[in-house]
């Protein structure tokens, strides 16, 4: 238990806008595809944001960590997913999060709903501001409260290796205003339904809030 705990704890840690606006500013640069296919090291995102050499070896290792340089061969590459790429890293997340929502409907997780609901809320909020990135990483900690929840090490291992920050944001980049609209309906049955013995139609909201988010189940 220990050790999933620690896990949603990180992972939820790590969904959020850095307090570094030069890393934020790299973050988003990425994402929108403005460093091209180059490949990428230390000293080169330092120059980026005029920041030394320090800053540019530990930006350089949290952008790893995070998933936002990926390794190709022995050269290192911005993370920039093709259309299907990011589509089935998407299904994946959604399908993880439906069995996820599956998995409490038979459980006692009271325990767990008021940080999922508190989450939730946060998520509105977010939609409702409008910011598409702020959005995309509230929905994703209100997920990792919910895989969490069902108390599943390995469930739990393998949600965070799929969403890592660096997806978040590149979902974020997808995200229109309609979209955001369709996610909050989507967010509030899932907020009515999540641990109840009918688990289905919460199930189809969180993979809706993935696979076509201007379109809930339930309008």
């Amino acid at each position: 238990m220990a050790k999933r705990i620690e896990l949603y704890q990180e992972a939820a840690k790590r969904m959020a806008i850095s307090p570094d606006a030069c890393m934020e500013q790299i973050r988003r640069c990425s994402i929108s595809s403005k460093f091209g296919y180059e490949g990428t090291d230390p000293a080169s995102l330092a120059a980026i944001v005029g920041m030394d050499a320090d800053w540019g070896a530990a930006a350089f290792a949290e952008l790893r960590s995070t998933g936002f340089i990926k390794t190709d061969w022995a050269r290192f590459k911005w993370y920039q997913p093709s259309g299907k790429q990011l589509d089935d890293k998407i299904a994946e997340l959604a399908a993880i999060e439906a069995a996820a929502i599956i998995r409490l409907s038979s459980m006692d997780c009271a325990p767990a709903l008021p940080v999922i609901r508190a989450l939730a809320e946060n998520f509105l909020e977010e939609a409702d501001g409008g910011d598409t990135i702020g959005t995309s990483l509230a929905h994703n900690r209100m997920m990792l409260a919910i895989v969490s929840a069902t108390g599943e090490l390995r469930l739990m291992e393998d949600y965070v290796k799929h969403a890592s920050l660096a997806v978040a944001y590149a979902v974020a980049a997808r995200l229109e205003a309609a979209d955001l609209e369709g996610m909050k309906r989507s967010a509030n049955v899932i907020v009515d339904l999540i641990g109840t013995p009918e688990p289905r139609d919460c199930a189809a909201e969180a993979v809706a809030m993935r696979l076509h988010p201007r379109e809930p189940v339930i309008a």
